[in-house]
């Protein structure tokens, strides 16, 4: 009986989290499609890409978001929505990297782009989401 509950409490532990990071995702891709304007501003703040690119990034990236936090969430296709969204947060925190080291104020647009964010901050949060969604993975296989 001890051995049941241990296992039945790892799994709704592995769920609440993979829900939690699921729905992160959902949030902050639905608030960035909203205003795809205003996440472009957001993306160009990086100077890193030019146009076409940034646009295309700015428009393709909140749906990417969107779909692989409900592939998570829903538990269809977790796999990929994590190799995805995982893929996401290091290339996010390299880009913030680069910008740091640049001395750049960006506009991080995580969360629909309210204005400069500072870069520490915006790296906190995304070891935080990295280290949830890592977590994620080594325990999914685990199971």
């Amino acid at each position: 009986m001890n051995a049941t509950w241990d296992a039945s409490w790892k799994r709704w532990v592995y769920r609440l989290i993979a829900w939690s990071f699921g729905a992160v995702f959902v949030y902050a891709g639905a608030l960035k499609a909203v205003d795809p304007g205003r996440f472009l501003i957001s993306v160009r703040s990086f100077q890193m890409l030019p146009d076409p690119y940034a646009a295309w990034l700015a428009l393709s990236l909140p749906w990417l978001e969107i779909i692989a936090g409900l592939a998570i969430v829903l538990g269809i296709l977790r796999k990929g929505g994590l190799v995805l969204l995982n893929l996401s947060l290091v290339a996010f925190a390299v880009a913030l990297g680069i910008a740091w080291a640049r001395g750049l104020d960006v506009e991080c647009g995580c969360f629909g782009g309210n204005g400069a964010t500072a870069i520490i901050d915006a790296l906190l949060r995304d070891g935080v989401l990295l280290l949830a969604g890592i977590w994620l993975w080594v325990f999914r296989h685990k199971r």
